[in-house]
């Protein structure tokens, strides 16, 4: 009979245990990697200037409001304005522009540049030109208060060339279009 512990055998077997032992290690799942602390922006008070219409709704009044706002960010600020104008005006000098429960635009800021889209539902108002004006110019001159350059206006996500089709979209908006 041969012999069953010869060096070839014993090799064979030790690359056995060391192949079985590797497996297991590379098998193990790997350890979840511990989640980064949150840390939010502080909350803090932002004084803005809003503009809503005027009770002929042929102009504009211009109300100043304190906001809270998370940081300090153009961006975060803009989204809080916009908030506040499609909550309409406190006092009661000026009229809102949109319907109560409209929804609020999305904005984002591009350097000086704003970008506005505005809800598919604001095309489906049944406004004239004067409205149609007044939603476009009471965001522009909402978000240029604070600094920036112009405001471009998407429509349901998408570049459009008109809101209720009076006014060229496809251009963006800056304070002269919007002066009284």
């Amino acid at each position: 009979m041969r012999r069953l512990m010869t060096p070839i055998n014993i090799l064979g077997l030790l690359l056995l245990a060391i192949t079985i032992g590797v497996r297991e290690v590379v098998s193990r799942p790997p350890t979840a990697p511990s989640l980064p602390p949150l840390q939010l922006e502080a909350v803090q008070p932002q004084s803005v200037t809003l503009y809503f219409s005027n009770a002929q709704v042929d102009g504009y009044v211009k109300e100043q409001r304190t906001l809270q706002v998370e940081g300090k960010s153009p961006g975060k600020v803009a989204q809080a304005q916009l908030g506040a104008w499609v909550r309409g005006p406190l006092s009661g000098k000026g009229l809102r522009v949109v319907p109560q429960g409209s929804t609020e635009p999305d904005v984002w800021v591009r350097g000086p540049h704003f970008v506005v889209n505005l809800p598919r539902s604001y095309a489906a108002l049944s406004y004239g030109l004067g409205g149609e004006r007044l939603i476009i110019c009471t965001l522009t001159r909402t978000l240029l208060e604070t600094g920036g350059k112009d405001v471009l206006f998407l429509v349901g996500g998408q570049g459009a060339p008109t809101l209720l089709g009076h006014l060229d979209l496809r251009r963006p908006w800056d304070k002269v279009d919007c002066a009284e």
